[in-house]
């Protein structure tokens, strides 16, 4: 079932839309690096530098997906 279409003359209801377009394209981007950095890190036989990087990596994804959830619950 599709959805109504948004009121493309409420500049209010568009604005509140981009705004969640652009947080959950902001997590989808923090997801696909927290995803390549466990499964950087589940690859056998890596240097201990280079798993470090990768834990390092997971949790930059780690504190921007806690900030746009905090972000979202004020939508």
């Amino acid at each position: 079932m599709l959805r109504p279409l948004p009121n493309l003359e409420s500049e209010e209801a568009m604005a509140k839309l981009g705004r969640l377009s652009a947080l959950r394209s902001a997590k989808l981007d923090a997801l696909h690096q927290l995803r390549d950095a466990v499964t950087g890190l589940n690859s056998q036989n890596n240097p201990v530098n280079r798993d470090l990087k990768l834990i390092g990596q997971g949790r930059e994804a780690l504190d921007r997906i806690e900030q746009i959830i905090e972000l979202e619950s004020k939508q």
